[in-house]
């Protein structure tokens, strides 16, 4: 049994996450799994995602995700067909499989709590990049 721990979101170590399918880049704040908090079902970050940010159309086939808006502008895309604007206050819950985007479309970085539950690890969530927007040759780069 893992033991309690408070974590405060100052402390936790800062990744700028880069890649071919992001437009501009991501902070990366890693809160939750089962290395780091001996969670075998639930991986949790903060991320910070900068104005003109966008994590193009992708899914999880592995792993339902949960995203708690604390700041900023967040959009989602689902499936191309339907768009949400998030914001502080609201909680999304992404089926795993779900294809889904994200965009900050304001002028400041925006902050959200993101979970993926069933999983322990980061690694075990399973990305697909939409094979309409990406070619399959980039595949190799994930």
């Amino acid at each position: 049994m893992a033991d309690t721990q408070l974590l405060t979101f100052d402390n936790v170590p800062r990744e700028v996450f880069t890649r071919w399918d992001i437009t501009d880049h991501q902070v990366n704040q890693h809160l939750l799994s089962g290395a780091l908090t001996g969670t075998p079902a639930i991986v949790g970050d903060l991320l910070t995602f900068p104005p003109g940010f966008i994590h193009h159309m992708h899914r999880h086939p592995h792993a339902d995700m949960i995203v708690v808006p604390l700041a900023g502008s967040v959009q989602f895309t689902g499936d191309f067909t339907h768009t949400l604007d998030m914001e502080p206050g609201q909680l999304l819950v992404v089926p795993r499989g779900n294809w889904h985007e994200f965009r900050n479309v304001g002028d400041k970085p925006s902050r959200v709590l993101h979970f993926f539950s069933g999983v322990g690890a980061i690694a075990d969530i399973g990305y697909e990049p939409h094979p309409e927007q990406f070619s399959a040759t980039r595949s190799e780069d994930l």
